[in-house]
């Protein structure tokens, strides 16, 4: 049985000379609280359900935020400027609606990717997972991004297709005169612009969750949440 938190405070207490109570003291309280974290719900907890919570909580929250725009490239912004200096600008603004949209569709489309590949991660060296402020996310990127990716793509590129991307960059083409030798080529490289955007909010959400449970886990509203968090400190 696991001692009651000020109990097991105490006993640590009493065996320090009086000279360094008050820090040992301090000591005692956190450890025993990441005790009783660590047996909530009857001593059920692990860090790998805690994590699974962690995901699934900060991943639903992040599949409800609003990404940045789309970010145009510099070649975009050179053929949309004389339009727009000419009152032809519509088609620019067309195109650049659209892809902003695309980004916004992704994201939850990268949430549900995520979600799907972070199972194959392992997720439980914890000494590794103590080496960064961000170990934790930076530990699923490294081994689940290209495979978040191969899943991802053909989605974004359906949400093009229905976004009407195709025919919004054909028509840009077409009023400024570009010479684009692979129209296909040109809008998968949008598509993945717009996906890579999307992924990368994504995994940002995650990257300032993780901070601030490791920071302070009594942020975390969910105990599972906070035991492993705990855990990591």
């Amino acid at each position: 049985m696991i001692a009651h938190p000020s109990r097991l405070a105490l006993v640590l207490l009493c065996s320090v000379s009086a000279a360094s109570a008050q820090g040992i003291y301090a000591k005692a309280i956190e450890k025993a609280q990441k005790v009783a974290d660590q047996e909530s719900y009857g001593g059920q907890v692990s860090f790998p359900d805690g994590i699974a919570k962690f995901l699934e909580v900060s991943l639903t929250e992040a599949g409800a935020t609003v990404p940045p725009p789309f970010v145009m490239s510099a070649g975009f912004a050179k053929l949309a400027e004389p339009l727009r200096a000419a009152g032809k600008g519509a088609a620019a603004e067309q195109l650049a609606g659209i892809l902003n949209k695309l980004v916004t569709d992704a994201v939850p489309l990268a949430v549900q990717t995520v979600r799907g590949a972070s199972g194959a991660v392992a997720l439980d060296d914890l000494p590794s997972l103590r080496a960064s402020r961000n170990a934790l996310m930076d530990t699923l990127r490294k081994g689940a991004e290209t495979k978040i990716k191969e899943q991802l793509r053909p989605l974004v590129l359906q949400a093009a297709e229905a976004a009407g991307l195709p025919a919004a960059f054909e028509t840009f083409v077409a009023v400024s005169g570009a010479n684009i030798p692979d129209t296909k080529a040109a809008l998968t490289a949008l598509a993945d612009q717009a996906m890579n955007q999307a992924l990368d909010h994504v995994f940002k959400y995650l990257e300032r969750q993780e901070r601030i449970f490791r920071n302070d886990p009594s942020r975390a509203n969910d105990p599972f949440v906070k035991a492993a968090f705990n855990m990591l400190r």
